[in-house]
């Protein structure tokens, strides 16, 4: 079967298997449901951004009718120009109400998106406008001093099928042959046409949709290929449901909103439920507070590693938290210290589990949750996904038993990269007794309640002589350390024991933590010697990804380059 590019993965009984599961499966995409809610909450305001600036006044707002409208004249605004049903759109913008009105679009014209972080750099943005060869990209001019638009001017001279949207901010001047969106979003071309000239266009909710990048800030990154079955309907109906969101909700996104991640909570949850969202262009933690108190935000959502940022600011004060109910994230773990002062407030925190392939595959169940599933446990899988643990010889394992975590769900693989779908997804043998399923290189183990706890990464784990160590148990007790605003652990060279433990902090303000603070706390709290820092390395800011999550892999390289340094 055929999906856009090349062979996908996908056959139909990955559909049946689904459903045998408890996936739930419908007929719509994300159109149907953007006129859905303008037909049931018209006037309710859906949207709200900060593309023009923080300041309340500054704050761009949308109604669901408002973004209806706007969609559509999109949509024949595409369609008029001649922009080829069932090809790609490529969209590298900040946060902002026009990149979820992309999903909406490019879902009603049977499109593909891919939306780019906008942290991505020259080379990497051009290795995927070459792979991806897309009729339109909607980009902004520039970005944090990356010229985006003389990048993608320069892609187009061996692209010249590649259109140029730019969402222009007040008085920015574009040079010909570059389209200005605002002219694609003008409601004056409904004059030509009745809504129901949209019928003509039929969806199809397995038809490729959206393509999630899946790798980080250096290197062309591999593009998930995504269906609205398996990455909406499977996924995140399930995961909005389970979560408690609902129509009265605000969430506030911390995080960008391209990637899976950010669409998930962005554009799905919000989408599914009726509920509105917040996208904030530029973070800053002081304004997350701000814009909590003044919108009367009831959830964040998205990034674990920026809301522990909030939660450790001074201008974290419960006053002007009155509303938060919850928070909502996934991509990497929060740290006990933030989920308990977010306790304190009555504020529970909700934590997804997955991967960008095969979407996040599990989660809590909130009523009733003790304190320990709540600080430690990934969750129970979802409807219409197979999420077992295996050992070294491939057998499932039983709860108490530590081994490698694999999902399954409906999966179509890379795009154009048939050798690494196939190797993801352990499809190359056929007879793999785990054919189909993605092995996530995460160590994880079941309890006896069906909880799920990961307790680190394979390739993260520390051989210290004949000791086994988790980096993450050993960064859930440092993150409540008074001195720690952030901790990652890893190993460190060392030629007698093979490793040792090595823990970067970025401390609170003023603070400087030192081995032998770290070392008596794990002992205060009979934590076993052998997983005790032996080295601390202070950083002003944690490297991290896209996605959110700590890159470890520089951490490694910095205590290495290190070592090499003190040892000439």
């Amino acid at each position: 079967m055929m999906s856009g590019d090349t062979q996908s993965l996908f056959r139909f009984d990955q559909v049946m298997r689904s459903k045998a599961l408890g996936g739930r499966h419908f007929d719509w995409v994300q159109w149907d449901l953007l006129k859905r809610n303008a037909d049931l909450y018209g006037e309710r305001e859906a949207f709200v951004d900060t593309f023009d600036g923080t300041p309340a006044a500054k704050r761009r707002r949308r109604t669901w009718k408002q973004a209806y409208q706007e969609v559509n004249a999109l949509i024949l605004h595409l369609l008029e120009a001649g922009v080829p049903r069932g090809s790609v759109m490529v969209s590298h913008l900040p946060n902002c109400i026009e990149s979820a009105y992309l999903d909406f679009a490019t879902s009603k014209l049977s499109m593909m998106h891919a939306g780019l972080n906008v942290d991505l750099g020259l080379s990497e943005t051009q290795g995927v406008l070459q792979k991806l060869r897309p009729s339109v990209a909607v980009i902004v001019c520039q970005w944090h001093g990356r010229e985006l638009l003389q990048w993608y001017l320069d892609a187009q001279k061996s692209l010249p099928g590649m259109r140029i949207l730019v969402l222009a901010r007040d008085g920015e001047v574009l040079p010909a042959g570059v389209e200005n969106l605002a002219d694609y979003l003008s409601l004056a071309i409904r004059q030509r046409y009745q809504e129901s000239d949209l019928d003509y266009l039929k969806t199809d909710p397995l038809a490729v949709h959206e393509l999630l990048p899946t790798a980080g800030t250096t290197g062309v990154p591999k593009l998930s290929k995504r269906t609205t079955v398996d990455w909406f309907h499977v996924h995140s109906v399930a995961i909005a449901q389970r979560a408690g969101h609902n129509l009265y909700d605000t969430r506030l996104l911390i995080g960008p909103l391209s990637g899976g991640s950010g669409r998930l909570w962005g554009v799905h949850t919000p989408l599914w439920t009726g509920g509105r969202s917040v996208y904030l262009t530029e973070f800053d933690e002081a304004t997350v507070v701000e814009v909590t108190q003044q919108e009367s935000v009831t959830i964040w959502v998205w990034n674990p590693a920026l809301m522990t940022r909030v939660v450790t600011h001074e201008a974290f004060v419960p006053e002007a938290l009155k509303t938060l109910r919850l928070v909502s994230y996934s991509g990497a773990p929060l740290s006990f210290d933030v989920i308990d002062k977010l306790l304190e407030q009555g504020v529970p925190s909700y934590n997804v589990y997955g991967t960008s392939e095969v979407g996040g595959c599990m989660g809590p169940i909130l009523p009733g949750i003790s304190r320990e599933h709540l600080l430690e446990a990934a969750g129970v899988p979802f409807e219409g996904f197979d999420v077992p643990v295996i050992d070294a010889q491939g057998q499932r394992l039983s709860a108490g038993e530590v081994g490698e975590i694999l999902i399954w769900n409906i999966h179509h693989g890379y795009w154009d990269n048939l050798e690494e779908s196939l190797s993801t997804y352990h499809e190359a043998d056929p007879d793999d007794p785990w054919k189909g399923y993605q092995h996530t290189g995460d160590l994880g183990v079941y309890d006896e309640h069906g909880y799920l706890k990961v307790v680190g990464r394979k390739k993260d784990m520390i051989l210290r002589g004949s000791q086994n160590i988790f980096p993450r148990e050993v960064e859930d007790y440092l993150g409540g350390h008074p001195k720690v605003r952030d901790v990652a652990v890893v190993g460190m060279p060392d030629a007698v024991l093979g490793e040792r433990v090595c823990a970067f902090v970025v401390p609170q303000s003023g603070e400087h933590p030192t081995v032998q603070d770290f070392q008596q706390y794990l002992d205060d709290r009979a934590v076993a010697k052998f997983k005790w820092p032996e080295r601390v390395e202070v950083l002003d800011a944690m490297p991290l990804g896209p996605g959110g999550k700590i890159q470890k892999m520089k951490l490694r390289e910095i205590i290495q380059a290190t070592l090499v340094r003190e040892s000439v």
